[in-house]
């Protein structure tokens, strides 16, 4: 139940950081005057900056979950415990990704958590490239 109540929690902070990043890149636009390639570019580092923010809020999820609630670990391939901080963060950015090496794989609840950052970061990648996409489309005849 707990795994079930922080997916959540995690998905509705994740949803509102990259809620955010989009909507206040598009008014920041506004307020700058961007020229068109330079507001895609500066669009792509702004979105992949809230990607990370994300990732890193499911990797201290997974390092709380792991050492503090015990509510599984993350295994390597030879069968150490990678149960680090930078463990965690590291197996967040392949589940974010959906890139699932497989060097370190996650055992006890926290796998039903890793299920759920894997659709998220599906979900994300799409909307922010849908979201850079009309940027794009949207600034294409002043980048010419």
């Amino acid at each position: 139940m707990l795994i079930f109540i922080l997916s959540c929690i995690l998905i509705f902070v994740c949803v509102v950081i990259h809620y955010e990043a989009l909507t206040r890149f598009h008014a920041f636009c506004k307020l700058i005057n961007i020229k068109g390639r330079v507001k895609v570019a500066v669009g792509t580092v702004w979105v992949l900056i809230a990607h990370v923010i994300e990732v890193w809020v499911f990797g201290i999820c997974y390092y709380f979950l792991i050492n503090r609630v015990e509510q599984g670990q993350l295994i390597t391939v030879s069968g150490e415990s990678a149960n680090g901080l930078l463990d965690t963060i590291y197996f967040s950015f392949i589940s974010y990704t959906s890139l699932g090496y497989g060097d370190i794989v996650p055992e006890g609840m926290v796998r039903f958590l890793a299920g759920t950052e894997s659709l998220l970061g599906l979900v994300f990648i799409a909307w922010s490239a849908s979201f850079l996409y009309l940027k794009m489309e949207e600034n294409w005849k002043e980048a010419n």
